[in-house]
């Protein structure tokens, strides 16, 4: 979002530029520049300090979610999906999976050609 931002800036920057060359040239009258260029700088600047705040503040924002319980929301050790409670839950929830299902058995390997 910081970078659309930034670059919504830039682009308003561009069109303030387009509107002073513009009335220098004669395309458009004195009139019309003097009533937009004003509010297309003031909105340039705001979205380039937005999004360079939101591109600095952004990888906060990662630390900040990391570090929680996926179920219940708790602080977990650092690295870690779930709180211990949960993860002991997943685990015996993953082990009853696997040894309720059935496996093939597999007969011996035999070299191909024989």
């Amino acid at each position: 979002m910081g970078r659309r931002l930034q670059g919504l800036g830039v682009l308003l920057i561009v069109a303030t530029v387009g509107l002073w060359v513009a009335e220098i040239a004669g395309m458009i009258g004195k009139s019309t520049d003097d009533r937009w260029w004003g509010l297309t700088l003031k909105a340039a600047v705001i979205m380039l300090g937005a999004g360079t705040l939101l591109r600095a503040l952004s990888p906060l924002g990662g630390a900040l979610r990391q570090g929680r319980c996926t179920v219940c929301g708790r602080s977990t050790e650092r690295g870690h999906a779930y709180c211990l409670d949960h993860l002991q839950q997943t685990v015996n929830a993953t082990r009853d999976e696997v040894r309720d299902r059935k496996v093939p058995r597999q007969g011996p390997i035999r070299p191909a050609g024989r």
